[in-house]
């Protein structure tokens, strides 16, 4: 009788604990399933218990993958079991929303926008309370959210703003091997912008060896960008207008790759309320911006034959 006793013991713990581990296991993938657009709050817990996220390669690599794979999608929109290509009709949907075309300086509502390299996403915020939403579009970084998350202190809230407002949010986008990329390689852009493209501090480098390091990073993105928009599309680049910096010869780079200026116009900080110019690579310092220009460059028109 003893042992009978003893088994049925066993048996019921037995049960008890599978039952246990099954409601375990479907939290977690609740939890998993329900975290791409939380409370900011509760994101700073979820990233800070990531293992993913790492500082490591947070830095600009040239010609290197960093990861911008389909998987990186799949994080940030869980719409489908085939991203790559229903968020790029979820974008096309979007740009058939009837609103009235609102303007901030020389972007608008109606253009279909792709901004890289954002520090805080502040930039991308400030356009998007401009135009009311950001269904129009797609922001991205080259670092990891963790490494957001670490260094910027209103990153994470101004993540969740843009998801709220209908923006798609992307990390670990090098801007110069984006058009490969299996989301962004499908669209076709109005407006392409890189604000501040710089390449990292490196002190001990001579400096035309880190002007050539920065023309480089700038040369491949805008080979990139250049196969992603339309033919009246547009590639904006804002960058500061006095001594080194204006040895890049951003024209000479976009000639070579064979775009063409359209202008270039006065870049004011206080035109873009909210815009924070962050350091690239860590801390939460703003740089000083003035002067600056923002350049734009297009596509040489087609010569009908």
């Amino acid at each position: 009788m003893g042992q009978i006793i003893s088994f049925i013991q066993k048996r019921l713990l037995s049960l008890f604990f599978k039952s246990v581990g099954r409601c375990s296991s479907r939290q977690s993938e609740e939890i998993s399933e329900s975290d791409g657009l939380e409370d900011p709050n509760e994101e700073y817990t979820l990233y800070s218990s990531s293992d993913g996220d790492s500082d490591q390669g947070s830095g600009f690599r040239f010609h290197q993958n960093v990861g911008t794979t389909c998987t990186d999608i799949v994080e940030e929109n869980r719409h489908g079991p085939s991203p790559c290509v229903l968020n790029v009709e979820n974008l096309e949907e979007r740009q058939l929303v009837l609103a009235p075309e609102k303007w901030i300086r020389h972007y608008s509502s109606s253009q279909r926008m792709l901004l890289v390299g954002e520090g805080d996403f502040s930039f991308s915020v400030c356009l998007a309370r401009a135009f009311g939403s950001a269904t129009n579009m797609v922001a991205t970084s080259l670092d990891s959210r963790g490494f957001l998350l670490r260094n910027y202190k209103k990153a994470m809230a101004n993540i969740y703003e843009l998801r709220t407002r209908g923006c798609m949010v992307l990390h670990g986008i090098d801007a110069t091997e984006m058009a490969n990329h299996c989301y962004l390689g499908a669209i076709k852009f109005d407006r392409i912008i890189y604000n501040f493209p710089h390449a990292g501090f490196c002190s001990d480098v001579p400096s035309e060896s880190q002007k050539r390091r920065h023309q480089l990073l700038v040369s491949c993105f805008f080979k990139n960008a250049k196969e992603m928009i339309n033919e009246s599309g547009e590639i904006h680049v804002t960058h500061k207008s006095n001594g080194f910096f204006l040895e890049w010869n951003l024209r000479g780079l976009a000639a070579a790759v064979g775009l063409r200026l359209i202008q270039e116009v006065p870049f004011k900080l206080t035109d873009f309320p909210g815009y924070r110019t962050k350091y690239g690579f860590g801390g939460d310092m703003n740089f000083y911006c003035h002067p600056s220009k923002t350049y734009m460059f297009g596509l040489f028109p087609t010569i009908s034959p």
